[in-house]
């Protein structure tokens, strides 16, 4: 087992308080809770791994659409538009095959996990894919350009 005990109860907990559902299992030597959450933005829904290491624990949640690849540069810009500025967490794309997530991490070292770190990392990707979910879809549908899906956000 290379994860931590502790860190994954404390999730539990959290998880099991909140009434989200988020099963559990080890796989490939990690802890590693599966959610989807229903979101607020034409996205509709995404879907999270939180994998739990010895130390820390880092999610990423991704939506169930990729980028194609006439339209993966386009996507890159938007992303890195939003990214821009943003202190926790950050969108990413995969140029090899379009998929869309964001990523968040906590390190937790020798320390007890602090439950507010937690929450945030938790709930800030579904937060994020909630605020620029719209502009997303305005770009890879070729709605918008990437600028003018980033202006029309409002940031």
């Amino acid at each position: 087992m290379a994860y931590s005990q502790e860190i994954v109860d404390k999730l539990s907990s959290f998880f099991a308080t909140t009434g989200i559902h988020a099963p559990f299992e080890e796989r490939a030597g990690v802890g590693l809770f599966t959610l989807r959450m229903k979101l607020s933005c034409r996205l509709q829904s995404a879907q999270m791994l939180v994998i739990v290491r010895e130390d820390n624990f880092s999610t990423l949640a991704q939506i169930p659409l990729t980028a194609g690849e006439d339209t993966r540069l386009a996507v890159a810009e938007y992303l890195t538009r939003v990214n821009f500025n943003m202190r926790n967490g950050n969108f990413e794309l995969n140029m090899a095959d379009g998929e869309i997530r964001f990523k968040t991490y906590v390190h937790v070292g020798s320390s007890e996990l602090d439950m507010n770190a937690a929450r945030l990392a938790i709930t800030l990707p579904f937060a994020m894919f909630n605020r620029f979910g719209d502009g997303l879809l305005d770009v890879l549908f070729g709605f918008k350009s990437p600028r003018e899906a980033f202006e029309a956000i409002g940031t």
